[in-house]
């Protein structure tokens, strides 16, 4: 053991993990020396108590090159952005420290439009209502413009969207039956449509409103189809890209415009190169979970708590020198300029769940109490599961869980559709999270059991915290018998009575964080403003710097808001569009 120390090689393309291995290896040597390993001082970070921005890098260019345009960032947003400056005729340069672009997964929220009439959803939802929803679920710290714009004007953005990949198969149901073909070509879906027959939004407390929609082809990356498409049509524009580019200094001039941006080249031996941006410089450089410095300052929770974080652990799409792509990169370079920060940070961390999903079946904590209405949001389960001990909640329902789930909501991340036996399973399109045969589900447990006793005791509960859970359920099936959840307020058509066996349980801890939405404050045209000034209470608009994706910030505030699925993505695509469109035209 002597011999022992916290020091592992990195491993090419990996450095992400083996930095946390790194990490691990040390707690283990600390505990089982009793001394204190060494970090070398390039690999710390916020426990060091250094401030989360640092200094602006002293860096000079090596050679320089002229765009009107500058993008940093090919994500979804930044493509959006430098397709719509091509198109307007801007020379455009997309700057991405990745390989290659990065996208993941597909849902999209979306109101009105072409797409929603063909669905027989066109003014299912009002528009307001929505935006509302959604102010309220940020606690209104964030800017309504933005939402509303947002909600008026997005489907006429996406028809544009869509219309870069004319190979896409438009299905008219969540499980309408493809062909492989068309599922390997990339397939857009109406999610929960047709709605269950025993849901509507109208009467929920916490509705999810049935206007969102989802990309799905054979891919890894799922959307990658549509999103590759439209940087094919900003490059076919005249846009050039530069991968393996990392954004690194600002440019200003004389009157505090922002005239283009300093890149380090970590491809070609990390020559700087300047490139001038005559319209503008745009921000799309994703959010800021992958760096813990920020985390802690912005968003101390996530790390207080352990939550998993998707974006430290590069699972977000890393870059050509093997780490998170997610590292704030924006909000620094912005921030050094004198751009504001947004306040209260939204953690993605909407729980998703076990096996049944959040399907709002009976939940307990380790002492064996209920705690909670179960028929919330995930992001509001999340938050109640914290406040539990050890964060720790067990999910709780008997044989009949089948004929329950046709009358639990039709929310993001619960069963509320039982598939027929028989149905045939080779549809590629197939699988949906809402949906399931009961077969399917037959091993969705951790814990089974005849009698609820000895599944509370498979569960770790014993003595007082034993008898509390049983008298919970007791509790809980009067209730149930009764009609009215006199306790927490749960729906009674959701109340089911525990009283047939075989009782399954899954345990739940808290979820894993996607991404930290928060960048830097700005307004529906994509602005961005300085820090408030005494002198000068008035925010000032940056000339020529805009931003858009996940470091355009005041767009949620304090939770990510999950009334609609896929409101994420949806607002990345429209405002790539205005930011693009904005930048080009000097708004």
């Amino acid at each position: 053991m002597e011999a022992q120390n916290a020091e592992i090689d990195n491993i090419s393309g990996a450095t992400v993990t083996t930095n946390a291995v790194k990490k691990a290896a040390a707690s283990c040597i600390e505990q089982a020396m009793g001394v204190k390993t060494e970090t070398p001082a390039a690999e710390q970070t916020a426990d060091s108590g250094e401030d989360w921005l640092g200094e602006e890098p002293d860096v000079q260019a090596s050679e320089t090159q002229d765009f009107d345009v500058v993008v940093i960032g090919a994500g979804l947003s930044g493509i959006c952005a430098a397709r719509a400056a091509a198109e307007e005729g801007a020379k455009v340069a997309i700057v991405e420290k990745s390989a290659s672009f990065n996208c993941r997964s597909g849902e999209y929220a979306l109101l009105n439009g072409s797409l929603n009439k063909r669905w027989g959803r066109e003014n299912i939802v009002d528009e307001d209502v929505v935006v509302d929803r959604l102010m309220r679920e940020c606690t209104f710290r964030n800017k309504r413009p933005i939402l509303k714009k947002w909600a008026s004007h997005a489907h006429e953005v996406m028809d544009w969207f869509i219309e870069a990949y004319p190979e896409l198969t438009i299905c008219d149901t969540t499980r309408q039956v493809v062909t492989q073909e068309q599922f390997d070509k990339g397939i857009l879906v109406p999610l929960a449509w047709p709605q269950p027959e025993h849901y509507d939004y109208r009467n929920e407390e916490f509705p999810t409103f049935p206007s969102s929609m989802e990309f799905r082809s054979s891919r890894k990356d799922q959307q990658g189809f549509v999103v590759e498409a439209n940087l094919n049509k900003a490059i076919e524009a005249g846009a050039k890209t530069f991968y393996g580019c990392f954004g690194t200094k600002l440019l200003k001039d004389g009157d505090g415009r922002v005239t283009g941006v300093i890149i380090r080249d970590a491809q070609n031996g990390n020559k700087y190169i300047q490139l001038n941006a005559a319209k503008g410089v745009i921000l799309a450089t994703g959010d800021n979970s992958g760096d813990e410095k920020i985390m802690k300052h912005f968003a101390p929770e996530v790390v207080e708590k352990q939550i998993m974080n998707m974006g430290a652990m590069g699972m977000l799409g890393v870059d050509v020198e093997g780490n998170s792509v997610e590292t704030g990169d924006g909000l620094r370079m912005g921030a050094w300029i004198g751009a504001k920060v947004q306040d209260h940070h939204a953690p993605i961390t909407h729980h998703m769940g076990s096996g049944m999903g959040i399907t709002p079946f009976l939940q307990l904590n380790k002492r064996g109490e209920r705690f909670m209405n179960e028929c919330i949001p995930g992001q509001q389960l999340e938050n109640q599961i914290e406040l539990q001990p050890e964060c720790t909640s067990f999910q709780l329902y008997d044989a009949k869980w089948g004929e329950q789930i046709p009358y639990m909501p039709a929310n993001h991340g619960g069963l509320c559709y039982i598939i027929p036996e028989d149905e045939d399973e080779s549809n590629p399109n197939y699988t949906d999270r809402q949906y399931t045969k009961i077969s399917a589900k037959a091993e969705a447990y951790q814990f089974k059991a005849d009698t609820l006793e000895e599944l509370l005791t498979q569960c770790g509960y014993e003595g007082e915290a034993l008898d509390t859970a049983l008298a919970s359920i007791r509790r809980y099936n009067e209730l149930a018998k009764a009609g009215s959840d006199d306790d927490f307020g749960k729906p009674a058509s959701r109340m089911f009575a525990l009283e047939n066996p075989p009782y399954y349980a899954c345990q739940w801890g808290t979820t894993a964080m996607l991404v930290c939405a928060g960048g830097l404050e700005s307004d529906e045209n994509c602005h961005t403003f300085t820090e408030e000034d005494p002198a000068s209470p008035k925010r000032d608009i940056i000339k020529g710097l805009y931003v858009c994706g996940n470091v355009q910030g005041s767009r949620y505030a304090v939770e990510y808001p999950i009334c609609m699925r896929g409101v994420s993505h949806s607002l990345c695509v429209y405002y790539g569009y205005i930011a693009g469109k904005n930048c080009v035209a000097g708004v």
